[in-house]
């Protein structure tokens, strides 16, 4: 038995040694037998030291053990010569996947410069496409099938065991230094994160205009989100391609040729898919993997095509990876937040990706001799995958913890701090589960540790969920109702100064859900989201939102989410008036006759427009006796914005005018610029560090005084709430019990019930 175990055991060794024999056999060609590279295609001869196939990586960023090697062999590839015969070792590629994560780690850190540099994402996602197809690609020609249980163990092995370290090390954080409602968000990101579906959560809360858009620190997940996504499927769909089509062919060019049509189907639907999406639902389009398919699909294209490529020595000089880095460059420049991405703007980093792939094929070139491959570049690309996982995390944690944006020198030492961190992981965590033999040798064990991982991430952020408890104020301290006396309040003597009160209404848990009924009278709701041109769900309700169905007088209220926040405190009202009201808003639309580029959208708010239309046919078709209108003033515009404002502003009043109606303005409410919710919760023994100056409030102060003066000249009523938010310099974030704001800029529910009578006393009488 002891004979037997150590004559396996050195058979093991024997085969090994054959493996990574430093001989070549003719033409540069590797004399490990083809039935060995097929049980271990992950790893390499290169020089004196054995590292992955850079084809395996799962994706483009994962970086690879570089150990000194030798002068990279070429071959001179003609129609026949497979993938797996051209150039393995492609330290270009380490070089590529540098420039993208220095790309994006440096637009998050705010330097400025590279307004695109968001793009370093799109060019790992065209790597990823062209190294797992060059390898699934060779092992579909030397074998007919893919041992699709090896894939995944190395995809996990590879992947998995950073991102867990770093999920846990995020959630550990922040259960320790942020507050309650801070750390149940995070802990619920991470559970999306965990099981790779994080795209899948910012797409689906992505074009909620009342959703909190506060930053996880998960967020960048979601591009590894994509490529798990598409490690799932690939596979199966090069599989079933070969099987029905290629295999049927006899030559590896004409099985690639074959693969290379249905691959190219598949980024021409993708890519056209992209395009509808992106007017139609934009976020999807962002961060989904079928509108984001085509780019991988594209490097898929290069490794297909890549014999045929080999061949044309024009390609292979430099020249055509130089057009391809200057590409990608000119987009992280020239790009912007507001660039509409990832439609056709996401041609110019891809094609650039893939051209600088497609100009490495055979050997080293200029570009890869004094950029791309020197030892700087190189070691940074090693270290990429981490360096991504860890950069954004401390980034979101520290700007909230310090209550503010960080500066570029912050952001820069948090990335030189990360960077460090990732080369200390790459050492002790990537490395050791990637080359380890028990699980190169066994998918079995790569796929438990995968399996192990996934499950550590999802117990613990379940246990953190369930061991946090309610973000409550001091049960000692029971606060009265704002009291409204003669028409005013005094904040001064009902803002809180103390301790957050234990019976603050709404509590800072349900703060996020206290949003104005959407629901009007036959159920639907006339609150338009961003994508609907509609005035309701499906575009027939009634939209009676208050006071009586066949009221004395029909009063409308029309805007954007800062009017709608004013409909609690009119269906207070109306009842009492006999009115019959109707609400007409849509998120991030104003009435007034104003272009609008919308930031989530990313282009021209055409729906925005539409519903405008319906508006007004429908104030046409009701003939109200009073319309009351509001809009968001909150964030400075720059250009000629403020002038066609002031311009849709006077010829928006004069059309309201000419209907008839007594027409009121209520003024914008003032601006927090910080969500009030997670700020008390993080200091629920001073409810006082969390109100804002009077100041800081009235963002963009010239516009709104603009506003204002156009009403007036309009004879418009104007309604100024600002006093019954702000005593003489601050603005509390808790007025007697009531939580003022939601978010960071929309009045609770609560407090708009409590100042009815306010608004009720300065409305004219019908």
């Amino acid at each position: 038995m002891i004979q037997l175990s150590w004559n396996h055991r050195w058979v093991d060794l024997h085969q090994f040694h054959t493996l990574f024999s430093h001989r070549r056999g003719p033409a540069g060609t590797s004399p490990v037998p083809t039935a060995e590279r097929a049980r271990h295609p992950e790893l390499l001869e290169v020089g004196r030291g054995f590292v992955p196939d850079p084809r395996t990586s799962p994706c483009g960023r994962l970086p690879m053990t570089a150990l000194a090697p030798t002068r990279p062999s070429t071959v001179a590839p003609d129609a026949r010569t497979p993938l797996a015969t051209l150039r393995r070792h492609r330290p270009d590629i380490e070089g590529l996947r540098a420039v993208a994560v220095l790309l994006v780690v440096l637009f998050h850190a705010g330097v400025p410069g590279i307004p695109g540099g968001f793009v370093g994402v799109d060019v790992f996602f065209v790597i990823s496409g062209y190294l797992i197809t060059g390898h699934l690609l060779t092992e579909l020609q030397a074998h007919g099938r893919i041992r699709l249980g090896a894939f995944y163990a190395r995809r996990a092995r590879r992947l998995l065991p950073l991102a867990t370290v770093v999920i846990v090390a995020m959630l550990l954080v922040y259960q320790a230094a942020a507050s309650v409602l801070e750390t149940r968000t995070v802990a619920l990101d991470a559970l999306w994160t965990a099981l790779f579906a994080m795209n899948v959560n910012l797409a689906m809360k992505g074009v909620d205009y009342q959703a909190n858009q506060d930053p996880s620190p998960f967020n960048h997940f979601w591009s590894l989100g994509v490529e798990e996504q598409f490690y799932l499927l690939w596979p199966a769909l090069l599989l079933v391609g070969f099987v029905l089509v290629a295999r049927r062919l006899r030559t590896p060019g004409a099985q690639q040729l074959a693969l290379a049509g249905l691959v190219g189907l598949v980024a021409a639907g993708s890519f056209v898919w992209t395009l509808d999406q992106m007017v139609k639902a934009p976020a999807q389009s962002y961060f989904l993997l079928p509108t984001r398919a085509w780019e991988l699909a594209v490097g898929g294209l290069v490794a297909l095509a890549a014999p045929w490529l080999a061949r044309r020595g024009s390609l292979q000089n430099g020249l055509l990876a130089l057009a391809g880095l200057g590409l990608v460059g000119l987009a992280a420049t020239q790009y912007s937040e507001a660039t509409v991405f990832p439609g056709a703007a996401a041609l110019l980093p891809v094609l650039g990706t893939a051209a600088v792939l497609a100009g490495g094929l055979t050997g080293d070139h200029a570009v890869q001799r004094f950029a791309l491959g020197t030892r700087p570049m190189t070691a940074i690309g090693r270290w990429s995958y981490g360096w991504y996982l860890w950069h954004w995390g401390p980034l979101v944690l520290c700007a909230t913890l310090l209550g503010r944006d960080l500066t570029v020198q912050e952001g820069l030492l948090l990335a030189a701090v990360t960077l460090t961190l990732a080369a200390a992981t790459f050492s002790a965590i990537e490395t050791p589960f990637r080359s380890r033999l028990v699980f190169v040798r066994r998918p079995r064990s790569g796929l438990l540790l995968g399996a192990g991982c996934v499950g550590l991430s999802v117990v613990l952020a379940l246990s953190v969920l369930q061991t946090l408890g309610p973000a409550t104020g001091d049960p000692s301290r029971q606060a009265a109702v704002v009291a409204v006396d003669s028409g005013r309040v005094d904040v001064l003597s009902v803002a809180a100064t103390g301790p957050v009160p234990g019976n603050l209404s709404p509590s800072l848990d349900d703060a996020g859900r206290d949003a104005p009924d959407l629901a009007a009278a036959d159920g639907q709701s006339c609150h338009a989201r961003i994508v609907s041109p509609e005035l309701s769900e499906n575009g027939t309700g009634t939209c009676v939102s208050g006071g009586t169905e066949n009221g004395s007088r029909t009063v409308m209220l029309l805007g954007d989410s800062h009017a709608h926040q004013w409909l609690p405190a009119l269906q207070e009202i109306a009842p009492t008036r006999d009115w019959r009201l109707i609400n007409l808003t849509k998120g991030a639309c104003p009435l007034y006759d104003v272009q609008l580029v919308n930031n989530q959208l990313q282009r021209d708010y055409t729906e925005c427009y539409d519903w405008r239309t319906k508006v007004w046919e429908r104030v046409a078709a009701e003939r109200p006796a009073m319309i009351v209108v509001s809009a968001a003033i909150f964030s400075e515009r720059e250009g000629d914005f403020a002038a066609r404002w002031s311009t849709g502003v006077d010829t928006t009043l004069a059309r309201l005018q000419s209907t008839g109606a007594t027409i009121v303005m209520i003024a914008d409410t003032p601006f927090p610029r910080k969500d009030i919710p997670k700020c008390l919760a993080a200091h629920l023994s001073d409810a006082q560090s969390c109100a804002f100056s009077v100041d800081a409030g009235q963002s963009d102060p010239q516009r709104r005084a603009a506003t204002t003066a156009a009403a007036q000249r309009a004879g418009v009523t104007v309604v100024d709430p600002t006093a019954w938010f702000c005593g003489p310099t601050d603005c509390p974030a808790v007025l007697g019990n009531a939580l003022v704001y939601r978010d960071n800029s929309h009045v609770s529910t609560v407090y708009a019930r409590q100042v009815a009578p306010l608004l009720a006393a300065v409305l004219p009488a019908l």
